[in-house]
């Protein structure tokens, strides 16, 4: 792959139109964006999300992140480089998936994943050894899974504790 134009695109895919370049929590950004064009597009109506909407876009950004993310080494210079941030969005998207979108469960799944994508338990540092662009998504994806899980849980928790007062 030395064509210079598809290592840009490549680059300008992988790093959200070189967001992931900025130099100081770029991960973070990256979620963060995913977080507000999420409510732009779904938390601000009172539509309720499709969920094969929401099942497709994350099934679609983590295949299109695996894609843009693959070979690092030859597009980067590194491994797991910190610019790639489109695997952040796909992870992300995995958080919501079940989950009522609105502002609160927003910030919480923002946060929720952040902490599981820096601390990185098992399972998730055990996805970055994966290969390329496998490795470099599904560990993030495996973020959103955690993430999810203890949304749902803290959900199903406030209301049965509201149910019984």
């Amino acid at each position: 792959m030395k064509n210079p134009i598809l290592i840009w695109l490549q680059k300008a895919c992988a790093t959200l139109l070189f967001i992931g370049y900025f130099p100081w929590m770029p991960g973070t950004i990256g979620s963060a964006i995913t977080v507000g064009a999420l409510w732009w597009f779904f938390g601000r109506t009172h539509v309720p999300v499709q969920p094969l909407a929401l099942w497709l876009l994350a099934l679609g950004v983590t295949a299109f992140s695996t894609i843009v993310s693959s070979r690092p080494r030859e597009v980067f210079g590194e491994d797991d480089p910190g610019k790639v941030i489109i695997d952040e969005c796909a992870g992300q998207i995995v958080s919501f998936l079940f989950i009522p979108l609105n502002i609160k469960t927003l910030v919480l799944g923002l946060v929720l994943f952040r902490f599981f994508d820096i601390v990185k338990p098992f399972p998730v540092h055990r996805m970055e050894t994966l290969e390329g662009g496998l490795g470099i998504t599904m560990d993030d994806v495996m973020a959103g899974i955690l993430t999810n899980v203890c949304m749902l849980a803290i959900i199903y928790s406030y209301h049965f504790i509201h149910g019984l007062l």
